[in-house]
């Protein structure tokens, strides 16, 4: 009878472990912070015109972020987690990639015009002196 009760016991003692383990890991809570980060993240992203200047970064970050709405409809804190990272990182390259690319832009701009500039005072040297020396007279 001992031998019986010591199994039992054993049974009983790997029965509770697991249901322990498994509540442990079902009641694990989801990263309700990092969570909103990677949504705001994916916010300033389109904000910039990640969608426009950054599309590859930019749809990177909104795949993973319906896979990370998936995750938190199953509850699953530790695909949340990750996800949640993944989404902040990528938005974030998104966004900054957009910025870069719009002053990129704005500089390639900025050069034309000192270039345009530069064309018309070679083309006429002389216009600045002359009429200011008219105005004297």
């Amino acid at each position: 009878m001992s031998l019986q009760r010591a199994y039992n016991r054993a049974r009983v003692s790997a029965l509770l472990l697991a249901v322990g383990t498994l509540a442990a890991c079902a009641s694990a809570p989801l990263p309700e912070e990092q969570i909103a980060l990677s949504k705001s993240a994916v916010n300033r992203a389109v904000s910039a015109e990640a969608t426009q200047y950054a599309p590859l970064e930019m749809k990177s970050a909104q795949d993973k972020l319906l896979l990370l709405e998936r995750a938190m409809g199953e509850r699953d804190a530790a695909q949340s987690r990750l996800l949640a990272e993944q989404v902040e990182v990528d938005a974030n390259l998104a966004e900054r990639k957009a910025h870069a690319v719009k002053w990129q832009q704005q500089l390639e701009a900025s050069r034309n015009g000192i270039q345009v500039l530069k064309q018309e005072m070679l083309q006429a040297p002389d216009a600045g002196l002359n009429s200011s020396s008219d105005d004297s007279l």
